[in-house]
């Protein structure tokens, strides 16, 4: 795993309870690359916050994912912004970091772990239709501004006292 990361930020456990199939999947990223996630609570000058749909969400998320291998997260999560909400974010201190254990669905065992680091971060702008948005054709579903957290935001239970 890369160095330490938001050292004063609070952590918080995350257990993924998985298939193999999905575990298969992200055991590259997380054994071989960087084992790092990120993600932006966007806000603009009014204080709604940005959040996007995708094709494996259970709802709203914060726009981010992984940080390629040389990636600084800071630069990873201000790309990720762009790709997925079209708005040039200003990043700030993270404001938690998520230690993750990835365990197999069928018996509870653990297969690897991995950190997810939510930070702080400005933009104004609109957001462009979903079509726009995104590395690859359908990665995003819809991307809007909120004025609340909606009651659909995917980890909503550990996500939503930081927003």
């Amino acid at each position: 795993m890369p160095r330490e990361i938001a050292p004063d930020a609070p952590r918080e456990r995350q257990t993924l309870r998985l298939s193999e199939s999905k575990l298969n999947s992200l055991r590259e990223w997380a054994t071989d690359g960087t084992g790092l996630t990120v993600a932006a609570r966007v806000r603009d000058s009014d204080g709604r916050i940005a959040l996007v749909r995708n094709g494996w969400s259970d709802g709203w998320i914060l726009p981010g994912g992984a940080v390629e291998p040389g990636e600084d997260p800071v630069e990873a999560v201000r790309r990720e912004v762009r790709e997925e909400t079209a708005l040039d974010a200003v990043v700030d201190e993270p404001i938690v970091v998520f230690e993750q254990s990835f365990v197999a669905e069928r018996d509870g065992t653990e297969r690897f772990s991995a950190r997810y680091v939510v930070y702080s971060a400005r933009a104004e702008g609109e957001i462009p239709d979903a079509s726009r948005l995104g590395v690859t054709e359908e990665e995003i579903s819809a991307a809007r501004w909120f004025e609340t957290v909606p009651e659909d935001l995917h980890d909503g239970d550990l996500l939503r006292r930081y927003l």
